[in-house]
């Protein structure tokens, strides 16, 4: 499987950033509202190749990034032709913004792509279990180059939850293992090792689903301690990947009522806004757990679970399955127009997806979108 020619993200010096700022407002400002409100969704799509349905979607829908299952992959070669056809037509919208492909390409049961060709890791409590950063960077270089040659740009990984005992449900070997201090130091090396490979690697589920045997793709967690306890052990990986400059993070669908009584975790201020935002000083892309898992879908209406995102500060919101992108878009309308949120709440959201983007070649001249070698 030949490699697609990435560099890792640009370094960050002043001059850089005021090129940055520069290209993503030009950008911005060139967009239309229902096109900012695009960038603010992860969609999936049916089937392994491209239909008329999908090109409208990205045509018209203007998402910010598709994720991609396994019912859409039969083998790399034809992962790789839907890749280059959805980039090719994100990249004659005007104004020309590619995509965030996105999997869950974590090792072990969690592993969108198995083909016979590809690396086939363990689990990453399995890994933990070296203790070595420098056989998880390794692994981390080599899934990320993997994903790479399949045209996706974006893993929804490292699963930073800890694993204090067996849950028996979301997270259980997904983790590196229970002591904080550990995942944390093999949390960053998986960063280091996924940017080398030119992929969005995105920490998760903040703050750590260690604590709860419940499943959020079925039910609302509910965990009941105390936030001081949390910093001091289940935040503390993520607040050494934050530390080390990560750039995006996926929220988890968890109560916790001695934090925040009302909100889960994607939903709550407390949470993204005064905690992430604030107190631990995360300033990349905060992504939601997919809105349609019933820890969200069970306990808030679609309206409202767009409402709360969009107010605490979610900028990616992932439609994993289920929904339409057009009629969310079109909830998202009826709540400027009734004030609830406003174009500058769209617009903050946007500037950090296009900040990401541009660092990782999604943004003109496109040098994240080189054709594969020999392809």
């Amino acid at each position: 499987m030949a490699a697609v020619r990435q560099s890792s993200p640009v370094p960050v010096d002043s001059g850089t950033y005021a090129r940055e700022l520069t290209t993503v407002r030009r950008t911005l400002r060139a967009m239309t509202l229902d096109q900012k409100i695009g960038e603010r969704f992860i969609v999936w799509i049916t089937g392994k190749e491209l239909s008329e349905a999908t090109e409208r979607l990205i045509l018209q829908g203007s998402p910010a990034g598709v994720i991609l299952y396994p019912w859409n992959a039969e083998n790399p070669d034809q992962v790789g032709r839907l890749t280059r056809d959805l980039q090719r037509l994100a990249t004659q919208r005007t104004p020309p913004i590619g995509l965030f492909i996105a999997a869950d390409q974590e090792g072990g049961r969690v592993a969108a792509f198995r083909f016979p060709d590809m690396t086939r890791f363990a689990a990453a409590h399995h890994w933990g279990r070296f203790t070595d950063p420098g056989y998880v960077l390794s692994a981390a270089y080599v899934t990320a180059r993997e994903l790479r040659a399949l045209g996706c740009t974006m893993n929804f990984a490292p699963v930073l939850d800890l694993y204090p005992f067996a849950d028996r449900g979301i997270i259980g070997d997904r983790s590196f293992g229970a002591d904080p201090q550990t995942v944390a130091a093999l949390g960053i090396a998986y960063l280091k090792g996924a940017r080398l490979g030119g992929v969005v690697p995105v920490i998760k589920h903040f703050p750590g689903h260690g604590s709860s045997t419940v499943d959020s793709h079925g039910s609302l967690p509910i965990v009941e301690l105390p936030k001081d306890l949390l910093m001091e052990r289940d935040f503390l990986p993520f607040r050494r990947a934050i530390e080390d400059n990560a750039e995006a993070l996926m929220t988890a669908h968890i109560l916790f009522p001695r934090i925040d009584p009302e909100y889960p975790v994607t939903l709550s201020r407390v949470f993204l806004r005064d905690l992430l935002r604030r107190e631990l000083g995360f300033r990349g892309v905060v992504i939601s757990d997919g809105m349609a898992m019933g820890a969200l879908s069970r306990n808030f209406s679609v309206r409202d679970s767009l409402l709360l995102q969009l107010r605490a500060g979610v900028d990616l919101i992932l439609v994993h399955s289920t929904y339409d992108l057009e009629e969310l878009k079109a909830e998202v309308k009826c709540l400027l127009r009734q004030g609830l949120v406003s174009e500058r709440d769209i617009d903050r959201g946007v500037r950090r997806v296009l900040k990401l983007k541009l660092r990782y070649g999604l943004l003109p001249p496109f040098p994240g979108l080189s054709p594969a070698d020999g392809r």
